[in-house]
């Protein structure tokens, strides 16, 4: 486990760039420690709909004083395989994502391609708490109702 340094999200700011004023709904963390953020501006396009997001790093972010904390992530778990215990989905465990409502998930990557395209397969998300993998504890049923009561999967 390591901490890391993020800016809180559900953050009101300004992208400098566009001038767009919107709030960090999301926090990404790559393998190389680098964290990128989901940044929703604020309004509605002409179909009534939210503005697409933007994907930001902090630099990039005019943010308020205090808007910073340390959240422990379990880092070690990059690079090492993991499997979805729902649907069996394997591969590496490539980066975290962190929602606004505080759950956490992990991007898994197989290897190989698909069939008749050549592509890699696509990597997928998944909640933390229902995947297995070498260095996931396994919660208890206790543990696990409290955790998900505390923090919500979307």
């Amino acid at each position: 486990m390591k901490n890391v340094r993020v800016l809180k999200l559900g953050t009101n700011c300004k992208d400098k760039a566009t001038r767009l004023t919107g709030m960090l709904t999301h926090w990404v963390l790559d393998m190389d420690g680098r964290v990128v953020y989901i940044f929703q501006p604020k309004g509605l396009d002409d179909k009534c709909q939210p503005l697409n997001s933007l994907l930001l790093g902090e630099a990039r972010l005019e943010v308020p004083r205090g808007a910073f904390e340390e959240i422990g992530v379990p880092v070690e778990i990059l690079g090492t395989q993991l499997t979805d215990r729902a649907s069996g989905f394997t591969g590496m465990a490539t980066k975290f994502i962190r929602h606004i409502n505080g759950c956490f998930h992990v991007f898994i990557q197989p290897k190989g391609v698909v069939k008749g395209t050549g592509l890699p397969v696509a990597e997928n998300d998944f909640d933390l708490r229902q995947c297995a993998g070498e260095l996931i504890t396994k919660l208890s049923e206790a543990e696990l109702k409290k955790s998900k009561e505390e923090t919500p999967s979307p």
